[in-house]
C-alpha cells in the first residue's frame, strides 16, 4: 500500500493540531476537516448574482431565527414580570459574572447604548437589578443582581433552557459544532467590523475585506 490518503491526511491533522491544541476530538476534527476540504470548484462556479443571491439567503435565515428565538422566549416569559428575552440576558449575565457596569453589559449584548439603558433602567425600576460603587474605583458604578432578581431568575431558567436547547432544532452534535465555528467566524468578522465604524474607519456603504 502507497497510503496515498494518510500522506494527504497527516498535513492537515497537524494544521488542526496547531489550531485546535487543547480540542483533540476525533468528532471536532472530522467537522474540521470537512470545512478545511471544501473544494474551490464549489465556490468559484458561482457567479456574483449567486453570491448575492445567498448573502440575502442568510440574512433572511439569521433574521428568521432571532425571530423564533423571541417567540419561544415570549412563551416561556408569559408569566413573567420580564418583558422580553433581552431583559433575561440581562438578568443572566450580571447573575454570572457577579458584577459588571453599564457599558460591559450593554456591550456583551451587542446593543446599541440608548436601547440598552433602556433595559437597564427597566430592570433598576422593578427591583431587580442595583447600582452599586466599584469597592476598587470608586468613580465606577457596578450592577448587581438583587434577591427578587435572582429569584425571577432562577423560576424561568427550566423554561429558558429549553428554549436555548429548541433554538438548535434537530441538528446533531457534530452538525452543532460545525454551526458553531461558522458563527464564530461571523462573530470576530463583525466586532472588527464594529470597532472599526466607532472608530471613524469603515462605513456600511463600503464593501469589506474577505479573507
Amino acid at each position: 500500500m502507497k497510503y496515498e490518503l494518510l500522506q494527504t491526511l497527516l498535513p492537515m491533522l497537524e494544521e488542526y493540531e496547531r489550531a485546535y491544541p487543547k480540542q483533540q476530538h476525533l468528532q471536532h476534527f472530522a467537522v474540521w476537516l470537512a470545512r478545511q476540504t471544501a473544494t474551490e470548484e464549489q465556490i468559484s462556479h458561482k457567479s456574483n448574482q449567486d453570491s448575492e443571491t445567498e448573502a440575502a439567503a442568510i440574512q433572511t435565515r439569521i433574521l428568521f431565527l432571532s425571530r423564533y428565538a423571541r417567540a419561544y422566549a415570549k412563551k416561556a416569559l408569559e408569566h413573567s414580570p420580564l418583558g422580553s428575552i433581552d431583559e433575561y440576558a440581562y438578568l443572566e449575565l450580571v447573575a454570572k459574572t457577579g458584577g459588571m457596569t453599564k457599558s460591559d453589559l450593554i456591550y456583551r449584548n451587542r446593543h446599541e447604548k440608548p436601547t440598552g439603558m433602556e433595559i437597564i433602567r427597566r430592570l433598576q425600576a422593578a427591583g431587580f437589578i442595583e447600582q452599586t460603587d466599584d469597592p476598587d474605583d470608586k468613580r465606577s458604578k457596578q450592577l448587581h443582581l438583587t434577591e427578587a432578581g435572582r429569584q425571577v431568575l432562577d423560576a424561568h431558567a427550566a423554561p429558558m433552557s429549553q428554549v436555548t436547547s429548541l433554538l438548535s432544532g434537530n441538528l446533531n452534535g457534530a452538525e452543532k459544532l460545525l454551526l458553531l465555528q461558522i458563527l464564530d467566524k461571523l462573530e470576530s468578522f463583525h466586532q472588527l467590523l464594529q470597532a472599526k465604524m466607532k472608530g471613524g474607519n469603515f462605513t456600511v456603504f463600503e464593501r469589506p475585506e474577505q479573507e
